[in-house]
């Protein structure tokens, strides 16, 4: 007995089914690795720079307001010779206020924003006087974990990674990284700031850790 024709019809169509789900699968790959040690972020003064209030008034009468330079000591201990680097994100992304055209938007962080969406100002990082278990090390920064550039006196950009080298652009395992942040910090002339009303300077960055 032949099989019928609804049968082999049957048959073809499970068969071209069958095809198209295996064509269109795709697989989920979970990867990673556990490493035995791990590292702790600390900063000094709580990682506050605490401007207290100013006075509107003592504003220049044209241009920016620029705020005594701050430091902020940064200490990254880890339980044993691990290969890290510390990001930095700007918590409050695109409120940064630039003035002038000749000064580097990427190098900048956000104060946050005035009542009726005013860019209050800007600050900036720098690393100074690095170490790496007590040694003085260079710096250097990617964005990737595989391109290197060295940093030393160059402005921390937000989103970058920085850790130290033996001088020659390749990280190396460290078991206490310390660094001095400096910080300048800047506020938007007073003509562009609400000035009847209070404005809280609200400047926020996460500093991660990443091993690398």
């Amino acid at each position: 007995m032949q099989p019928s024709r609804v049968l082999v019809a049957a048959a073809f169509l499970l068969a071209g089914v069958s095809n198209v789900m295996a064509a269109s699968s795709v697989d989920i790959s979970v990867v990673g690795t556990i490493i035995p040690s791990a590292c702790t972020p600390t900063l000094s003064d709580a990682g506050t720079v605490d401007y207290g209030k100013i006075s509107i008034n003592d504003f220049p009468r044209l241009g920016e307001m620029v705020l005594p330079a701050a430091t902020i000591n940064l200490e990254v201990t880890c339980d044993a010779p691990t290969l890290m680097a510390v990001r930095s994100l700007d918590n409050r992304a695109g409120t940064a206020a630039v003035q002038s055209p000749s000064h580097d938007p990427l190098t900048v962080y956000g104060l946050g924003l005035a009542s009726g969406g005013q860019k209050i100002g800007r600050y900036e990082l720098k690393m100074n006087d690095v170490t790496a278990d007590e040694q003085p090390r260079a710096v250097i920064e990617s964005i990737d974990k595989e391109t290197w550039f060295a940093a030393d006196n160059a402005m921390w950009q937000p989103r970058w990674l920085r850790t130290v080298s033996n001088g020659n652009i390749i990280p190396v395992a460290v078991t206490t990284l310390k660094t001095d942040l400096m910080l300048s910090t800047v506020l938007a002339p007073k003509d562009s700031l609400p000035g009847e009303e209070e404005i809280q300077i609200d400047g926020s960055t996460t500093l991660d850790v990443i091993y690398l």
